[in-house]
């Protein structure tokens, strides 16, 4: 009888053990990438509306991929208000970008003027329908 009760206090304080040993141990998912965590490390920053000196520093002389309703692939940015893209589907062209205060457009050939908010999420531009993210070298 002392032999049972010994064995059932030994398995009692081990399962006791194992299970603040599990306690301790981080929980959800965790992402890694070769070992080290590859979530991002950024602190969130408020969503903003961008004046006109603020995209024109966001954007000119710079490449993006974008993600738009009606396609996704590359545009660059010009100084003096173009912008020449690459569609992955529809292929190549250029247009025009202008923005007044708070107020960013874009023109593509003969269609009307796509008009917004440019705004700024931290990781990415969203300028009237499209999202932009930056291509770095």
């Amino acid at each position: 009888m002392a032999a049972t009760l010994t064995v059932r206090t030994l398995m009692t304080a081990a399962l006791i053990t194992a299970l603040a040993a599990c306690s301790n141990a981080p929980k959800g998912v965790r992402i890694t990438n070769n070992g080290a965590s590859a979530t991002t490390d950024k602190t969130p920053v408020p969503i903003s509306d961008f004046d006109a000196e603020q995209v024109r520093a966001a954007i000119s002389g710079k490449t993006f991929q974008y993600t738009r309703p009606d396609g996704n692939g590359f545009i660059t940015y010009n100084a003096d208000g173009t912008f020449s893209f690459q569609d992955d589907v529809k292929g190549g062209g250029t247009g025009k970008w202008t923005v007044n205060g708070t107020q960013y457009c874009e023109t593509f050939g003969k269609k009307p003027a796509e008009c917004g908010a440019f705004r700024n999420t931290g990781d990415a531009y969203f300028a009237a329908q499209s999202r932009l993210v930056e291509m770095k070298t």
